[in-house]
């Protein structure tokens, strides 16, 4: 008996240390140049170590980024989940996807959405993309059991959107994130002002949130922004402006967050949304004693109805910013990018447009027909230089969500407040 342990004993050091010899020492997954790879050879020698190489993985926080050596200005940003047993399908949904997207999307999760791969027999799901190094995206997880698919993000990112089940958000560079879309403290948050509007154009009850700067007059410049949930929940657009104000990049101004756009509006040519932008908001502004210019402000549709408003009422509106407008929008029987077609020939008193779109939005989708974004905002960028209207174009390192946009409208608001 004592014979059998001893034998046994040496065959285990002797065992352990051949095994020893060859791994790779678990604080060294994540920094190999491959972090997957390197995850996967420990997992070979060591099949029941995945929580020390989950561990190893997540503990500087995800996703793992490293430069890509074969494309200059780009970085491989690894993405890593941890399931349970019961999980058959892990996939990412970003825009970031955008760099492995063939062919035009019909179907978002089968043709936008991209699969995680299992490391051997553990927990553990990842996907490596090349992504410009620059890139800011939301993100989150799709994730399949027996049960169903549910929404999850990025338990070890601490980076996320506001709210309940917010998305998770990457930066390729933190190093470059934009100042002024860092939370303002609870203490110094602005209070908001809500109430409704009994819009006749609309035909329905808005919803308003109003926030007035301490700084700010009755006729300091307004922010009109659509979208509260998106502007005041998500990623807080009267914070940007108070961390803008606070560095001296812009003058104070006072924020007014729409509810939302009724996509019904799209079959009334969103006429709709103009008579109540031009009519009934300045009003009610007004009776509150909010006079300002009104700069009005919105993503995707919103900024297209942002640029319409611009254009349909130029002496009661100061500026536009539009973000990832989308421009190749045309009425019912119309050739898509109508309004870029239609812009007439700027007055005196033209309002400056400022507009943004993503360095990744050039995917086709059966919404856009083939008129992707980037294109779609560079076209009509270009239509309203040659009607003499005063037009800036930024391209940020993003794609269509909010990630992008919040940086984009900081940019579009220092720029439009920068001395000549």
């Amino acid at each position: 008996m004592t014979k059998t342990l001893s034998f046994i004993t040496v065959f285990f050091l002797w065992f352990s240390g051949l095994t020893s010899a060859d791994a790779i020492p678990f604080e060294s997954v994540r920094e190999a140049a491959d972090p997957i790879a390197a995850a996967e050879a420990e997992l070979r020698l060591r099949p029941h170590a995945g929580d020390e190489v989950w561990r190893a993985l997540v503990r500087g926080g995800a996703p793992i980024v490293r430069p890509d050596p074969v494309r200059t200005g780009f970085v491989r940003a690894t993405f890593l989940y941890r399931a349970a047993a019961n999980v058959e399908e892990v996939r990412l949904d970003s825009i970031l996807n955008a760099v492995e997207v063939e062919g035009r999307v019909t179907d978002y999760v089968r043709d936008f959405t991209l699969p995680l791969t299992q490391i051997g027999d553990s927990q553990i799901w990842a996907r490596t993309l090349s992504v410009p190094q620059n890139s800011e995206a939301v993100y989150s997880f799709l994730v399949r059991t027996p049960a169903g698919v549910r929404r999850h993000s990025d338990g070890a990112n601490p980076r996320r959107l506001r709210g309940g089940d917010a998305e998770s958000v990457f930066f390729a560079n933190p190093g470059s994130i934009h100042p002024a879309i860092r939370p303002v403290p609870f203490s110094s948050r602005l209070t908001e002002n809500a109430f409704t509007i009994d819009s006749v154009a609309l035909e329905r009850p808005v919803f308003i949130a109003a926030y007035t700067h301490p700084e700010a007059q009755p006729r300091s410049p307004v922010l009109v922004i659509y979208d509260s949930f998106l502007w005041g929940v998500r990623a807080p657009a009267v914070e940007i402006v108070q961390n803008l104000v606070a560095r001296g990049a812009i003058e104070p101004v006072n924020v007014v967050l729409i509810d939302q756009l009724d996509m019904a509006s799209a079959d009334n040519q969103y006429r709709d949304q103009l008579g109540f932008l031009e009519d009934e908001l300045p009003t009610a502004l007004a009776e509150r004693g909010i006079l300002g210019q009104r700069i009005i402000a919105g993503a995707s549709r919103r900024g297209l109805v942002a640029v319409m408003a611009g254009l349909d009422q130029p002496e009661a509106v100061e500026a536009v910013i539009s973000l990832s407008g989308s421009f190749y929008w045309s009425p019912d029987g119309e050739a898509p990018e109508w309004l870029a077609r239609n812009v007439a020939e700027a007055r005196e008193d033209r309002p400056r447009f400022i507009l943004a779109a993503g360095q990744l939005e050039y995917v086709e989708t059966s919404t856009n027909q083939g008129h992707v974004m980037l294109e779609a905002n560079r076209n009509m960028a270009r239509a309203l230089a040659a009607s003499d209207h005063e037009v800036d174009l930024i391209i940020y390192q993003g794609g269509h969500d909010v990630a992008g946009w919040r940086s984009a409208l900081a940019r579009a608001l220092e720029l439009l407040f920068s001395e000549d």
